[in-house]
């Protein structure tokens, strides 16, 4: 299980943001040849606008109208 993130914004937007880096900032760790890339930050400096990114891989459990999805870990 990955450590828990400590965020400091106040505001879900900001702390959307903060784990986003977070998560990028694990990926960059890997070696480029086995880099999944699978979150990203495009920021728009003229609109003051970030667009988030994350592709993540998940569990489905159930059948019928009880289906849960889980995110599965992908950086351990």
């Amino acid at each position: 299980m990955a450590a828990a993130i400590t965020t400091s914004a106040t505001s879900l937007e900001g702390q959307a943001l903060e784990c986003i880096r977070e998560l990028q900032s694990l990926e960059l760790a890997i070696p480029e040849a086995d880099r999944p890339n699978n979150a990203t930050i495009a920021v728009d400096f003229e609109a003051l606008t970030a667009t988030l990114s994350v592709t993540l891989p998940v569990t489905l459990n159930g059948a019928g109208a009880a289906i849960s999805i889980t995110a599965s870990p992908y950086l351990s």
